[in-house]
């Protein structure tokens, strides 16, 4: 007997997210095209001055309102701009990134260790040391649990500390 080999159409998946709105698509990368372009032309894209913005596609990016003002993109960036020093610091600026800019509630220890490696910078030794010596500074505290392991979310003060290390690192 021979086997029947299908044809497979790669499959792609992308989000996009433009002020409120977001849209996160998969399948054939021309499907996915296609309803980001009819994103890109419908979304709501009022500034916090209640003027309105535009996305454009070029080439083969995607142009957001964010990048035109210089937000970060990627946790690579954010951590180039805040430029964390330690573990506990490298900690805390990952915990800003996942509420600030990933709209995370809480999130775990292992959230914040992607989120690290993502960014390529060198993981904490200790994970969890680094939590909780910014649970002590009282920069972190605890927020019950997700998927059964323990939760935690940034305090004013954490993300003070966080918004301190940017302007520190502007030159």
């Amino acid at each position: 007997m021979h086997a029947v080999r299908k044809k497979t159409i790669p499959s792609v998946t992308m989000r996009v997210r433009l002020g409120d709105s977001e849209l996160e698509v998969s399948g054939p990368s021309d499907f996915v095209e296609e309803k980001i372009k009819n994103f890109l032309a419908h979304a709501p894209l009022a500034s916090k001055t209640g003027s309105s913005s535009s996305a454009t596609t070029e080439g083969s990016g995607i142009e957001t309102r964010a990048e035109r003002q210089g937000r970060p993109q990627s946790p690579a960036q954010f951590f180039k701009l805040c430029s964390p020093q330690t573990d506990n610091a490298r900690t805390l600026v990952a915990a800003y990134f996942l509420e600030k800019f990933r709209s995370a509630e809480n999130f775990t220890a292992g959230e914040l260790r992607e989120v690290i490696r993502e960014a390529k910078v060198p993981s904490p030794r200790n994970p969890s040391d680094a939590v909780n010596q910014n649970i002590r500074k009282g920069l972190l505290m605890t927020a019950g649990d997700k998927n059964n392991k323990m939760a935690f979310v940034l305090t004013s003060d954490g993300e003070a500390a966080v918004e301190d290390m940017q302007h520190k690192s502007k030159p």
